[in-house]
């Protein structure tokens, strides 16, 4: 596969990890809530796991598509992006996509355990609730140490290739700036359980994703990824004047 395949690939999954991402989101933040159980309530493993035995299609439905797909699209969104900025900081590049990995991994597994693991304790419920809720904590709290280390090795990686980003011209400089919010935002979900932490961080995570994938595709389509185009890195002004000095 060559590069440009690569970087096309990846914009496109990372497009398609921002849907999937705010598909998960909506769910969780609107359409389970209008099913009469709010998000604090999913935290509670009697009225979660009475939910789920009503309407276990609606969570696969969401879960599946949004939770474990959006980070599995997200890892070959990384992959590309590195490709691309490996040339400028090398080093850096690939600190930030090993941290990327990490966080993507850890919220496809969270996601899993919570989907597969708590779906398992629906039947369970129905004959012994103490025991179930007792394997309720132990699971959920499985999942969310995933999906919180996901938050901060996701959000550490954004904050490095956020900062290689700061010195490229064009599109990539403006993503940069939003990638070190982005970053912050995720490592603060990861560390506190809020729930508006969490919303925030999830709806700049969808936007990183998104507009990151289509930065990555529109460049890879169009062919601009070359030296002397207005995405390569900018010059250091000491460079500049040192130049001007010499011809004078």
């Amino acid at each position: 596969m060559t590069m440009q395949n690569l970087r096309r690939l990846g914009g496109g999954a990372g497009i398609l990890a921002g849907l999937a991402a705010a598909w998960h989101l909506l769910g969780v933040a609107v359409i389970i809530p209008s099913a009469h159980l709010s998000l604090s309530a999913q935290e509670s493993p009697h009225k979660y796991l009475v939910f789920a035995h009503r309407h276990q299609d609606m969570l696969s439905w969401i879960n599946l598509p949004g939770a474990v797909l959006a980070p599995l699209l997200g890892l070959i969104l990384l992959l590309a992006v590195a490709d691309r900025l490996r040339e400028a900081a090398p080093d850096w590049t690939q600190i930030g996509l090993a941290l990327g990995v990490v966080g993507v991994i850890g919220f496809a597994v969270g996601a899993f355990i919570r989907q597969v693991g708590l779906g398992s304790l629906v039947q369970f419920h129905v004959t012994n609730k103490t025991g179930a809720a007792i394997a309720f904590y132990a699971v959920n709290g499985t999942a969310n140490a995933f999906l919180d280390l996901g938050g901060v090795a996701l959000g550490l990686g954004v904050l490095v290739i956020g900062s290689i980003m700061l010195r490229m011209n064009g599109y990539y400089g403006m993503i940069g700036s939003f990638s070190i919010i982005t970053g912050v935002a995720q490592v603060l979900s990861g560390l506190t359980p809020h729930r508006t932490v969490y919303l925030i961080a999830s709806v700049l995570t969808i936007a990183w994703f998104a507009g990151t994938g289509a930065a990555v595709w529109m460049e890879a389509a169009s062919g601009t990824a070359r030296k002397g185009h207005a995405s390569q890195p900018r010059e250091d002004i000491s460079m500049v004047m040192g130049r001007g000095a010499q011809v004078q």
